[in-house]
């Protein structure tokens, strides 16, 4: 299985979860990121980002952007939602 497949289903099940289904996603896009390696002097591979976009139903947040903590924290590297 496709790496952006495992974590598109995983984001989506801990959606599930956390907001009882209320939550579509649209579209979800992986890039890979990299950092600047200065005993090589090269970009090297570093981890990814997750862009994100979803659809909110009746589900009520308590803060704007509990999604991305939600999925961060979960992923362990950076999101970006944005609301549709």
């Amino acid at each position: 299985m496709d790496k952006v497949d495992r974590i598109k289903r995983l984001v989506e099940s801990s959606l599930d979860t956390s907001f009882g289904g209320e939550i579509q996603i649209v579209s979800l896009m992986v890039l890979p990121t990299q950092k600047y390696d200065e005993e090589v002097k090269e970009w090297i591979p570093d981890s990814h980002s997750l862009f994100l976009q979803i659809r909110k139903g009746s589900v009520i947040l308590d803060r704007p952007n509990q999604v991305e903590f939600l999925l961060e924290s979960l992923l362990g590297f950076e999101c970006c939602v944005d609301f549709v």
